[in-house]
């Protein structure tokens, strides 16, 4: 009885009521959408970092590095030679340490030059196919196989540098090999290939410049003249090295030296833009970074702390948003305020009707808190709605721009209903005192001014 009435009173007042539903539902909505932006996002980025305590790169910005090599969002720093990062790589203290190498794209989507140890830190397994073995083979995630078209035998040339557009690598094709299953996570917009690939593809144009870099130098042309015969000729003059050393030290330990300078890893011409690194236990992550950083000309930077820095810059851009949307469920307080003292005063002598056919104080009381909170709900719901509906939107563009995937935002969760409840609080408070109003009605003196 008393909902039926207060649904009258509120449709009594169209204007008023659209007024305080929209002004709740923009409020809720705004604060779910970043409730749920904000989560998402924490969980997205520290389920990248897992399993990676540092990465070794070129010297610049940390957070650039771990953005261009973790999440692949930015561009790299540069490049280092593996075999400086390879002693590192081989310590101790380290447990896993994967190499990946960027310089390529295709249709915009980054060629990833690395080993299957990257496949293996992600648990991913092709759902077609097989994972690469030799040099232009390549394994794709399901969004950039999806996007651009690639299917298990596919072949593409790589445009150079991490743009939709630039120099095609014409005559160098890679062919598709598997496509991986959807994991949500950056690898599903990534092309992997053996770091021989990026290392084979690059070496003509390494090979071009340098001829030409060698006619304006002399000498230089000399030495970048036979490095560019062939990287065989300059492999075998480092294993040339190795082995008079080798004698001088002794036969035994001379073929274990040779074996190891025939491991690519110690090729003074290739490079890699970065190694992620698992330590065994804290001790690598208390020495590495000032043993490289001060005594290296790399950089080593730690994810965590990265990415604590970088969710301490957004994190004030979301407190500015947060605060807009609570703005916005206070001015639908007001609103509601506004909107009920002056319904009971214009309403004021047919509450005094209801209390001269036997309505009771408490009834005016539980009417006007009704009018209310049936506000408030129907705008939290609203809210709500239409909080799923943009983070529907939204996620495709946030998961091709940043990578970052918001599937698993669409679920409530308690923090979003304490927010609903608070809304609903809010504007129960604002009924307060017009039902405190309706609750001190004098009947007499009402109705003789009627």
């Amino acid at each position: 009885m008393i909902f039926r009435i207060a649904i009258r009173n509120l449709l009594h007042k169209p204007l008023y009521t659209v007024l305080c539903w929209l002004l709740l539902a923009c409020s809720t909505s705004v604060l779910l959408v970043l409730w749920a932006l904000n989560r998402q996002a924490r969980q997205q980025l520290e389920q990248q970092i897992d399993g990676i305590d540092l990465v070794l790169g070129a010297k610049g910005s940390p957070l650039q590095l771990i953005l261009s090599s973790v999440y692949h969002l930015d561009n790299p720093t540069g490049n280092i030679p593996l075999s400086e990062a390879s002693r590192f790589m081989q310590h101790p203290l380290v447990e896993s340490a994967v190499p990946i190498s960027l310089g390529d794209s295709y249709h915009g989507f980054r060629i990833i030059g690395t080993t299957t140890a990257y496949l293996d830190k992600y648990n991913a397994k092709p759902a077609q196919g097989k994972v690469f073995i030799k040099s232009m083979e390549v394994v794709a995630g399901a969004e950039a196989a999806r996007k651009a078209g690639l299917k298990v035998g596919s072949r593409f040339a790589g445009t150079h540098g991490l743009g939709k557009t630039g120099h095609v690598h014409e005559g160098e094709e890679y062919t598709v090999t598997g496509i991986l299953p959807a994991t949500g996570l950056a690898i599903d917009q990534l092309l992997l290939t053996p770091l021989q690939s990026v290392w084979d593809i690059h070496a003509p144009h390494h090979d071009a410049d340098d001829h030409d870099h060698d006619h304006a130098e002399g000498e230089a042309h000399d030495h970048d003249h036979d490095d560019a015969k062939s990287r065989e000729t300059a492999h075998a003059h480092a294993e040339g090295e190795a082995h008079d050393h080798d004698h001088g030290d002794g036969k035994d330990h001379d073929h274990g030296e040779a074996g190891e300078t025939a491991d690519p890893v110690h090729d003074p011409q290739q490079q890699v833009t970065a190694v992620l690194i698992k330590f065994r236990g804290p001790m690598g992550q208390l020495q590495f970074p000032r043993m490289i950083n001060e005594y290296t000309n790399m950089q080593a930077a730690v994810p965590a702390i990265e990415i604590n820095r970088l969710q301490a810059l957004l994190g004030t851009g979301a407190k500015v948003l947060r605060a807009l949307g609570w703005l916005l469920a206070g001015l639908a307080a007001c609103s509601i305020f506004v909107t009920l003292v002056q319904g009971t005063h214009e309403r004021r002598y047919e509450l005094a009707l209801i209390r001269t056919m036997g309505g009771s104080r408490g009834k005016l009381l539980g009417l006007v808190f009704a009018e209310a909170f049936l506000l408030g709900l129907l705008g939290v719901a609203t809210g709500i709605a239409l909080s799923r509906v943009a983070l529907l939107l939204l996620q495709q563009e946030l998961f091709a721009g940043y990578h970052l995937n918001f599937s698993g935002a669409m679920p409530l969760t308690a923090a979003d209903g304490i927010t609903a409840a608070a809304i609903v609080g809010a504007c129960m408070l604002a009924a307060l005192l017009p039902a405190v109003r309706a609750f001190r009605l004098n009947i007499a003196k009402t109705l003789a001014n009627a």
